[in-house]
């Protein structure tokens, strides 16, 4: 069964955008400004529970957020429903946020879902529009359980980046 070129393109489009959440979640977890930013054109707008940020500072406002409020994050971001539309696109995209607090002490869990817009600018897509809509937040007692030998870092010292550059 042959693939025609316009049903390939659209699956290579698809795997760019889900790649843009994924960038933008692990540059979350990592605390690492311009990963998040590189899923973003520069004129791109996220209302993020309220607060409005703009693709040229959203990099450097989420990771400082994260970095000075949490000692560790974990999201993950699944069911992404795709509509393309040549060079854009309209999402929704549900996720779950776990995250340790300075404090060590509380744990903050949340989980919702965006609405955004991608387009597809010089071959790469990005978000040029989001809106995070939370279902919901909440403060857990925090327990905390060892692990001999894990160290959790949020630099790009930490082993992901080695093994990620490794696979280019």
């Amino acid at each position: 069964m042959a693939i025609n070129e316009t049903a390939l393109q659209e699956m290579l489009d698809r795997e760019a955008i889900r790649n843009a959440y994924t960038r933008y979640a692990r540059g979350l977890d990592r605390g690492d400004a311009g990963l998040i930013a590189s899923a973003y054109h520069p004129d791109a707008t996220e209302d993020h529970h309220g607060e409005v940020y703009t693709g040229e500072t959203i990099g450097e406002t989420l990771a400082n957020h994260v970095l000075e409020g949490m000692n560790r994050t974990f999201t993950q971001i699944t069911n992404i429903t795709i509509a393309l539309n040549g060079d854009q696109a309209g999402c929704e995209a549900y996720y779950m946020g776990l995250h340790v607090l300075k404090n060590g002490s509380k744990r903050l869990m949340s989980a919702g879902r965006s609405l955004d817009r991608l387009e597809k600018r010089s071959g790469e897509w990005r978000f040029v529009y989001r809106n995070i809509l939370p279902d919901m937040v909440r403060i857990l007692q925090g327990d905390e359980i060892a692990i001999a030998g894990i160290v959790y870092d949020r630099s790009t010292a930490d082993q992901s980046y080695e093994i990620l550059r490794s696979g280019n």
